[in-house]
């Protein structure tokens, strides 16, 4: 496998085990087993993303931070016509987002039922992945991103309906 396909590739099983962690989020029909479960999707996405930043920064950059903001800069230029490589620093604020909520998350099985640090991590999460696809994603993933607004949705309004004050709605928080 080449750089760029890993590039690509490793990115897109980020996304997917993110789908899959959400997954579990709307179907919490197993309690702590759901839970474990979405935390190891979860996790597989984080390791999925680090690599992803990982080769990008080794076949796409080589290793060279001014080198990866000119590019992003010129990426979101092509697509907004505004020339700013600050999606760099969004995009290592998302990796350290993504490894504070796992350390989290593996410290304490409830972690995602705090409903505040779920509904922020996961908004965070839907708007860089509708920023991250319009930028750089191909065509296709517009239906990941609904998908994944979907899942979200399906959630919050069951989380809402249910007046629990967790993420998963049917496990009260600790």
């Amino acid at each position: 496998m080449n750089g760029e396909m890993l590039i690509r590739w490793s990115v897109r099983l980020a996304v997917t085990c993110y789908v899959m962690r959400l997954v579990f989020d709307v179907n919490d029909c197993c309690g702590n087993t759901a839970q474990r479960m979405a935390r190891r999707w979860w996790t597989a996405g984080l390791a999925c993303f680090v690599v992803h930043v990982v080769a990008a920064f080794h076949f796409e950059y080589g290793w060279n931070h001014a080198i990866a903001f000119e590019y992003i800069a010129k990426r979101t230029a092509e697509m907004t016509g505004w020339k700013s490589g600050i999606g760099l620093y969004v995009n290592e604020a998302f990796l350290c987002l993504w490894l504070i909520d796992t350390v989290l998350w593996w410290r304490n099985l409830n972690w995602p039922r705090n409903r505040m640090s779920y509904w922020l991590v996961q908004g965070i999460f839907a708007f860089l992945m509708i920023q991250a696809t319009a930028v750089f994603g191909p065509p296709f993933w517009k239906i990941v991103v609904s998908v994944v607004l979907a899942g979200l949705g399906v959630q919050f309004f069951r989380s809402r309906k249910n007046g629990k004050s967790n993420a998963g709605g049917s496990l009260e928080s600790s």
